[in-house]
């Protein structure tokens, strides 16, 4: 039974509170890609992205980033009967101290049969805002 895009949001977010990987990765339908600052990542199946979403979990947690990363506001636009664009504005409160920020990502949500998820995201804002305050973000 589908739940819609309001909905999936709704779980996104409680997924991210929960500091989930594998949460986090169910909201997914794959392919899936990841548009970022001009690269494009893909995770092409759920054990992919279950690793992929622990490791940014346990890195944010590393940088001192934390994981207190929660929705505060999104916008479901609908495309077509079972597709739309969610814009979702995420606010983090960092462990380190560091000043928290919020920033828009863009997913697309698809349904496809009794199947959904999101199948994309452009990531431009929220990469560039912790590239910003934590430049080694991705050596740590």
């Amino acid at each position: 039974m589908t739940k819609g895009p309001d909905a999936l949001c709704r779980s996104y977010d409680q997924a991210m509170l929960d500091k989930d990987g594998r949460a986090i990765a169910g909201h997914y339908l794959f392919p899936y890609i990841s548009f970022t600052l001009g690269h494009v990542h893909r995770f092409d199946d759920r054990a992919t992205a279950d690793a992929a979403c622990a490791d940014q979990v346990a890195r944010f947690e590393r940088a001192g980033v934390g994981s207190d990363i929660r929705i505060t506001d999104y916008k479901v636009v609908e495309v077509s009967a079972d597709s739309a664009l969610c814009h979702i504005t995420w606010e983090i409160t960092p462990t380190n101290g560091t000043p928290g920020w919020k920033w828009t990502n863009v997913y697309g949500y698809r349904r496809r049969g009794d199947e959904e998820g999101f199948e994309f995201n452009i990531s431009d804002n929220e990469i560039a805002e912790l590239l910003q305050r934590f430049p080694n973000f991705y050596s740590l």
